[in-house]
Formats: C-alpha cells, structure tokens, sequence
C-alpha cells in the first residue's frame, strides 16, 4: 500500500516539474507598414487642403501611439499632443500589398473625430478590444498636451464601440476619480471576468494612479501607491541613437495575466505595471484593485499588496501579455523587443528576442491578431517630444513576427473546484487509509 502511495506521489511531482513542451516556431520581426509622416484617406481631396491651410491637418504632428487588430482591421490611435491632428482614432486594412505609408481611415469616421463634439473622439491614447468585441477607448478629452495651452474641451470619458453593431456609449468618469486638469489616461488592459473591469494606468504628473472602471455600475476609482507607480530621477534619462531626452513619467505601461486559483480556490488574475520612468516591473492581484474601499483609505493602502518583481536594463513604454502568460516589453534604451514567460523569476527569466538601432526606435504598443501574429508600434517618440520629427525620414513602423499564440483577452477561464457533498466521509476514509498505512509500517 505505501508503496503505492509512494509512487504515485512521486509521480505527480514529476508531471509538474516537467519542463514545457516546446513552443510554436517563431518568425524574426519584420517591417510590414512604415511611414515618414500620416496621411488619411480623405472625403474629397478640397476637404485635405482645407485642413492643411487652416493647420488643422499639421502632417509632422500626427504619431501613432496604441494599435489594436479586429476583423481584419488594424486600429491606430494618434493622440492630439499637439495642434494640427485631424483623427485621433483610426484603421487600416490587415491585408495591403503597399507596406509604404497606407493612408489612415478615421475611426468611426471624420464626424465622430471632431474636436469639441463631445459625442465625438478628443485625445485616445490607447484602446483595448475584448472577446465580445467591444471596444474599450480611453478618452483624456484634454488636447494639446505638449503645448503651451493644454485644452479641455470634454470629461475624461471611457467610450465603449460594440464593433458588431457600431453602437456607442460614452461614459465621463467621475470627477472624484480624476482631473480633467491633470489626468492621463494612458493605457489599459480588460478582464471580462464576472462584471467586466478595465484597469487603466494614469500618468498624472501629479496624481498617478490605476483607475479602475466596472462596466456593470459604470462605477470608477483610483488606488495610488507612490513608491511603484511614480517615476525615478535615474530613469528619467533617455538615450536612443545619440539623441538625449528628460522624460519623468509616471505609471505607463501595464499588462493582464491569465486567470489562476488561489490558495482558497478562489479565481484571480495578475496585472503587471510600470513607471515609463522606471527600471522596476511590479505585480498586483486584480482582487485587490477591485476593492474600492482601497482607494479611500489613504496613502500605504495598497503597498502591502505590491510585488516588486526585480528590475530590466532599461525603461519601457507599452507591453502585453499572450494567452499563455507570456509577457512582451520593449527596452527603450538599448533598441530591444524582449519576452518573460510569467512562470519563471523575472530578473533571470527575461529574453532578448529581437535588437536594432535603426529599426527599434522607441517600442510603444502590442497588439495580437487571430492568426498567431504579435505586432508592435515604433514611434520615435523622442524625436516627437523634442518637436525634432523630420519629415525625409521614416518616423513611424508596425513590426510583425509569429508567436502561435493569442492576447490575453482569450486566456483559459477557470471554475474555483466544487467540493464533493460527501467531502466529510472523504476526509475520514483518508484518515483512515493514513492511519492503516503507518499501522503497517511499524509492524
């Protein structure tokens, strides 16, 4: 009997220190769409020089930021910085046989782009889709972030798109979660587990925080937690190709973790953030952000919660994580796309999957299609901050390459375990066969 207990305890052990099988073969990353500056697919060629004499069309002032891939499109967000963008929400077709500078189609078209309209798109920074097909858009409703005169011209606003009807909702934020002075909606990542949460880092460079919205209530708060989510003097300077620049910004990047059990069998996720300004990546449960009495109980609340899960050789921007628990981050600093498999450290688990100076300028997003494909946005942000952004050369890319696997918008949904009705007379049976088992040992 022990010996058959033996083995099959050792057995399991086995199974679950089995290295994994060896994932999909994976594609170097490669250019599939470049541009030196961002032209759009205009109503009528009268209506382009219109905006082009009137500078409501600045070609050298439109960046791409987020990029998301749905249905065959991919959508391109442009925040209004600066003067002189027409779009802030836009799309191209997946498929095209030009890789040169296709022309950007506003999204949901020109009228719902229009700046002081506040049915309309003000300043989208990034966007998320989730697996019903709607559309998450963080709306700062602030234009002209790096000039003189900021503007509000509408309420920080989450605006939710359902792609398979194109109906809208726009939901304002409430004013005791942000300032439509200060705040910066920058990122965000959704669990459509149980109401559906979006998590949404805010850069302010006076009140960073996560917001966390529930789309059940449309009800919103924020948790702070100064020593993970502000920037570090030591990382506020960046260097990319001999070009320097200050930029101490605060919580910026974050990313979702696949679903696991905890040690209460209940169902969890992870989400993982950083400062732009950081060299850190820190980690906490969504539990814990879906707590809203957290964010009225003052500074330290949430940083018995907070793991520091180690430091990267440089600052990033965006990252995402794949339906496996894989987490993709660029490192501005050194040219680099790398990836850390969430199961491993993190200090010693992070890999280099692709290095070059002249084609990884400043990673900003990911994003995933259906076909097992990750995509990735270099900006130049640098140059952009610096108002250094050269119309001869090639300012903005989409790189591509094949992983084999999906978003973590798909990851596997799990069930906390069932208890069995008779869990009382299993415990005792156990007991029973624990007690036999030593019985006949000492015999």
């Amino acid at each position: 009997m022990i010996l058959i207990l033996l083995i099959a305890i050792v057995g399991a052990a086995t199974a679950q220190q089995s290295p994994r099988p060896p994932g999909p073969h994976r594609e170097q990353f490669r250019v599939i769409y470049e541009w030196r500056t961002i032209d759009f697919e205009w109503e009528t060629p009268t209506d382009r020089e219109t905006y082009l004499n009137t500078s409501r069309y600045i070609p050298q002032n439109v960046l791409i930021s987020g990029i998301n891939f749905y249905d065959d499109k991919i959508f391109l967000t442009l925040p209004r910085m600066l003067d002189g963008v027409p779009a802030t929400l836009a799309y191209i077709p997946a498929q095209q046989n030009d890789t040169t500078a296709p022309k950007l189609i506003p999204f949901p078209s020109w009228s719902d782009n229009e700046i002081g309209n506040c049915d309309a798109l003000q300043f989208v920074q990034n966007i998320e889709i989730d697996r019903n097909g709607l559309m998450w858009i963080l709306d700062n409703g602030r234009v002209g972030t790096l000039t003189q005169n900021p503007s509000i011209k509408c309420p920080p606003s989450i605006v939710l798109i359902d792609l398979k009807n194109n109906k809208k909702e726009r939901i304002p934020l409430s004013l005791d979660t942000v300032n439509p002075s200060t705040t910066y909606l920058n990122d965000l990542v959704v669990d459509n587990r149980d109401d559906d949460y979006a998590y949404i880092t805010d850069n302010s460079a006076v009140d960073p925080g996560i917001v966390v919205f529930r789309r059940s209530d449309k009800k919103s708060w924020k948790l702070r937690d100064k020593k993970s989510m502000t920037s570090v003097p030591e990382a506020a300077l960046f260097r990319i190709n001999g070009t320097t620049v200050n930029l101490p910004v605060n919580i910026d990047g974050i990313a979702l973790g696949p679903q696991f059990l905890t040690v209460d069998d209940k169902v969890d996720r992870t989400v993982y953030y950083c400062p732009l300004s950081s060299f850190h990546l820190y980690a906490i449960n969504a539990s814990v952000l879906q707590n809203e009495s957290l964010a009225t109980s003052g500074e330290g609340a949430l940083r018995p919660y907070v793991v520091d899960l180690g430091t990267k050789t440089s600052q990033t921007d965006g990252m995402k994580m794949d339906s496996t628990g894989v987490l993709f981050f660029g490192l501005i600093g050194s040219s680099t796309i790398a990836e850390w498999n969430s199961t491993v450290d993190f200090p010693s688990g992070q890999r280099t999957i692709a290095r070059d100076p002249n084609y990884i300028q400043w990673v900003d997003r990911f994003t995933f299609d259906d076909r097992g494909n990750i995509y990735v946005v270099i900006n130049r942000l640098y140059n952009f901050v610096k108002n250094q952004v050269s119309m001869d050369e090639v300012n903005y890319r989409i790189l591509r390459s094949y992983t084999g696997t999906k978003s973590y918008i798909y990851s596997q949904d799990l069930q906390p375990p069932t208890p069995p009705q008779n869990a009382a007379a299993t415990k005792t049976f156990a007991a029973s066969m624990l007690v036999f088992a030593f019985a006949h040992l000492l015999a």
